[in-house]
């Protein structure tokens, strides 16, 4: 099936900080050759890996952000993989690339450039701050990045350390914003003649995740605290996330037109379910504003829903809420999400047939249905140098000079 970048291609030069970008990418026709080093790109090494043998074919990291990808081997950092590089780039739309400052001084990656030799390249870099700024040298990890851009200081409980999600969560907000401004200067291309440095910054990148906590202090200069399970409302602590008998669930005490008709079915919630809620009974639900309650009125109708949550499982009271038209959703964790019913039902999940690496798993896929494009995954993620022949080829280096530059140790 056609798909909407089909004709395009894309060098993948990133590390796993852009790995998710290459690979929406790829699943929107582009052909992205994913470019790592003779001996391996450094998430081959890590665990976990399939089957739990250390093996750098069965990397899950690995496997899950490069699948749709095309795979080369290349040292880049030598002058003659840097000249093979540029006979890539010749023949490509966009580079993605996510070097140290040093790496890119030393192999003349910098936008300036690449951008003199081959001005039809859209240049992405996805870096920790970006390729500019107090902060451009500095070294990062995904907990330093997630606690500099805010995430980490509004997770968790107030009396405890601040949290960070369990997955390197700033890698994939900004693989995804590289994949946006990615095709906005590809299309941009087609207006101006030439390409641009779409620069992301991962710390600009997690801003987003903390939802109005950057507005609030914009606004009126309210610094935004940890609360755990509750979100602050003026002098107010409301809950959202409650236990219920095997997990969580969400639910907010919050009005407003779209959430009032799910209060008022909760009301009729309780009665049938035969809870004491004299908070509940009788409200005139088009006056109220959870912005006017008291901490004691907030806690008057907490009660109520404790008991009711605890009495019931997630997926129970998720299927009720449906029904009832109830604002509520269960807090998945990994294996919810893979059993998801919704999600199975819109197949967001594809089998990959690996035969390369005789291996059968499944992969989230669909990321977004564009009528009448395919955006689904097109294959495993490419074994080490894979595609080696067949790329060199397309740019007119034949099977001598491949094994003399493999000979070399430059592929």
């Amino acid at each position: 099936m056609v798909r909407p970048l089909d004709g395009f291609r894309v060098l993948d030069l990133s590390d796993e900080t852009g790995f998710l970008c290459g690979r929406m990418l790829a699943e929107l026709g582009a052909d992205v050759i994913k470019v790592e080093p003779p001996g391996g790109d450094a998430a081959r090494r890590r665990p976990p890996f399939v089957g739990g043998t250390a093996d750098p074919e069965r990397a899950v990291t690995w496997l899950a952000y490069n699948a749709s990808k095309r795979g080369v081997t290349l040292d880049v950092m030598r002058a003659e993989g840097r000249g093979v590089l540029d006979r890539l780039c010749a023949t490509a739309d966009a580079l993605i690339e996510t070097y140290s400052p040093d790496a890119i001084a030393a192999a003349q990656l910098d936008y300036a450039t690449l951008h003199a030799a081959h001005p039809q390249l859209v240049v992405c870099s996805i870096t920790p701050f970006g390729r500019s700024g107090p902060y451009a040298d500095y070294r990062a990890s995904d907990l330093t990045i997630t606690a500099m851009g805010g995430n980490m200081a509004l997770t968790g409980d107030p009396d405890r350390a601040p949290l960070r999600c369990t997955m390197p969560s700033s890698y994939y907000h900004g693989g995804a914003e590289a994949a946006s401004g990615l095709l906005v200067a590809l299309l941009a291309r087609a207006v101006i003649g030439h390409g641009q440095h779409v620069d992301v910054s991962l710390q600009a990148a997690m801003v987003a995740t903390i939802m109005t906590g950057a507005s609030q202090w914009a606004m009126d200069h309210r610094e935004r605290k940890r609360t755990g399970a509750s979100y602050p409302v003026g002098k107010t602590l409301q809950r959202e996330v409650w236990p219920c008998r095997d997990g969580f669930v969400s639910y907010a005490l919050r009005g407003g037109a779209a959430r009032i008709p799910g209060l008022a079915a909760t009301e009729r919630w309780l009665a049938e379910e035969k809870i004491d809620a004299p908070a509940w009974e009788g409200r005139d639900w088009t006056a109220y504003n959870h912005n006017d309650l008291t901490q004691e009125q907030i806690d008057a109708l907490s009660g109520p829903l404790h008991e009711l949550f605890a009495r019931k499982g997630m997926r129970e009271l998720f299927d009720e809420s449906v029904k009832r038209g109830v604002m509520l959703a269960p807090v998945n964790d990994a294996r919810e999400i893979a059993n998801s019913a919704q999600l199975r039902s819109r197949e967001f999940f594809v089998e990959v047939d690996d035969r390369g690496r005789d291996l059968k798993y499944e992969l989230p896929a669909r990321f977004a249905r564009m009528t009448p494009y395919e955006s689904d995954v097109r294959g495993a993620a490419p074994l080490l140098g894979e595609h080696n022949a067949a790329v060199y080829g397309s740019v007119g280096i034949g099977a001598t000079e491949l094994g003399e530059l493999r000979r070399a140790g430059v592929i």
